[in-house]
């Protein structure tokens, strides 16, 4: 290796240790910065991973707990208001977008897909990808370690039982729960409407 790029990279690892440290540490002073660093007024905890922070958009009193991680390179991540994701939630819209609403509750170790894997006849998984947007809106509860699956819709006031495996779309005021989620109880938090 040639000393002149060891060089030139220094201002780049000198940059990169600050963020780590950062990114790790748990005093204020520290997640005052993370929120700088992101550009954002979310509470930003310890060891949050954001991949692309122009392509993040959060609402008011909302937050991103520890160690959650939104891989959004080309994507959008979009969180409203009062809303937060649990520890070690994973988010991958590197392609896509997720769009959560307002008084959310998600879960610890939930995963957002909005882009994988996928499979066809005559090809290898690892050639084909699907990305399909992720809509959740307003006053739902996922319990911890969920998955949302590519093109999930849950409309408002759901609750969405722990480890749930969620695809397709979740009609609101409504409990769900299973793999793969299945509704167990209509009419939670409000009386269902007769037509």
């Amino acid at each position: 290796m040639k000393p002149w790029r060891v060089i030139r990279g220094l201002p780049n690892l000198v940059w990169q240790n600050l963020i780590a440290s950062v990114r790790m540490n748990e005093s204020r002073a520290a997640a005052e910065l993370r929120r700088w660093i992101y550009g954002t007024e979310c509470h930003v905890d310890s060891m949050v991973h954001v991949t692309n922070k122009r392509n993040l958009k959060c609402g008011e009193g909302c937050a991103l707990y520890h160690a959650a991680y939104v891989l959004n390179g080309q994507g959008t991540f979009e969180m409203g208001r009062q809303s937060h994701l649990g520890a070690f939630c994973f988010v991958n819209v590197e392609h896509g977008s997720v769009k959560i609403g307002d008084h959310v509750a998600i879960g610890p170790g939930t995963k957002i897909i909005a882009y994988s894997n996928h499979y066809e006849a005559g090809r290898k998984v690892t050639d084909v990808r699907t990305t399909d947007s992720i809509v959740i809106g307003n006053n739902v509860f996922i319990g911890a370690n969920c998955t949302l699956l590519p093109g999930t819709i849950v409309h408002d006031d759901v609750v969405i039982g722990a480890g749930s495996v969620v695809r397709g779309e979740l009609q609101g005021n409504a409990i769900y729960a299973g793999v793969p989620c299945k509704e167990v109880r209509r009419g939670w938090h409000h009386a269902p409407t007769t037509a």
